[in-house]
């Protein structure tokens, strides 16, 4: 990983306007890195660190639930993964976003049942009132 950064920081300081253009990583001659070179390292390192074996594509799926998860927008998350349209971000990763759903209502229950429990012992919280309905 040390190698990656040092490979972006060498080009970012080639370019200390902040005007990058080309490659962030690039082959010496300053040309794209080959997928198949990529795979091959990933899969070299990956065995070096007794690690599973994982490809490219999994990164990218890990990448996006990541994202998903943190509560980007999804049109983002889309434009993103390079998607050509936000339907097929939606059909891949939809699930994700049911699950995001149900976290939220059950983080909405658990703060209503605490502020009924606040209204019913009398007791004040910090914040705004939350008034239940009887």
């Amino acid at each position: 990983m040390a190698a990656l950064h040092r490979q972006a920081a060498l080009q970012m300081a080639a370019h200390p306007q902040g005007k990058l253009e080309g490659l962030v990583f690039a082959r010496p001659d300053g040309e794209p890195l080959r997928p198949q070179w990529v795979l091959d390292q990933l899969r070299k390192r990956s065995a070096e660190l007794d690690l599973p074996k994982i490809g490219l594509h999994d990164i990218r799926h890990t990448a996006a639930s990541i994202m998903i998860a943190a509560g980007i927008p999804l049109a983002v998350v889309s434009k993103t993964l390079r998607h050509s349209n936000l339907a097929i971000t939606v059909d891949l990763y939809g699930h994700l976003l049911k699950e995001s759903a149900d976290d939220a209502v059950k983080a909405l229950a658990a703060a209503l049942d605490q502020a009924d429990a606040h209204q019913r012992n009398g007791s004040r919280q910090d914040g705004p009132t939350v008034r239940l309905a009887a």
